[in-house]
């Protein structure tokens, strides 16, 4: 290799360093910013609590949830389905049982299995584990979920779902 084509390849590699370094410092950024963003939510004990905590893109979002309908879109629907759980639903507690945060810095992805306790209205504790892929993209400076599918395996011989997996 010609003394003249190392020099220029060692150049562009000095003047390129400094821009990966800092792509991989935002993504590393936003990915702790999203993995927090992930435990807020989870912990919300109400919708209007996890609103407030900027959980979800009060302007662009959808919502897959285990329950029909096939998808809640908007802010309207989705709060709809959450004030549903939340309603019927006291002492909810949920923790990651696994969470895996991929990010570019400008969209990321959030997959989870979620494990839930909580006591139903009547008195009954319940607890469910579930399969769950957030969305995110940045809103004002903020990571927003945008796209939520939440799913349970089913057992194909019965058709039912099999909400008490553990992994």
């Amino acid at each position: 290799m010609k003394k003249s084509t190392v020099r220029l390849a060692l150049a562009a590699a000095v003047l390129f360093m400094p821009t990966m370094s800092l792509q991989a410092l935002a993504a590393g950024n936003a990915k702790q910013d999203i993995t927090e963003l992930e435990h807020k939510c989870i912990a919300a004990t109400s919708t209007d609590e996890a609103a407030s905590l900027g959980c979800f893109d009060e302007h662009d979002i959808v919502l897959y949830d285990f329950i029909p309908p096939l998808e809640y879109s908007g802010a309207k629907a989705v709060r709809g389905d959450l004030d549903n759980f939340f309603n019927n639903a006291k002492n909810v507690k949920g923790e990651f049982v696994e969470l895996q945060v991929v990010t570019d810095g400008k969209l990321g992805i959030a997959r989870s299995i979620q494990h839930f306790t909580w006591t139903s209205k009547d008195g009954k504790p319940m607890e469910a584990t579930f399969r769950v892929t957030d969305a995110l993209h940045k809103v004002g400076g903020k990571w927003k979920i945008f796209h939520t599918h939440v799913s349970v395996p089913v057992d194909p011989s019965t058709g039912k779902a099999q909400m008490d997996l553990k992994s």
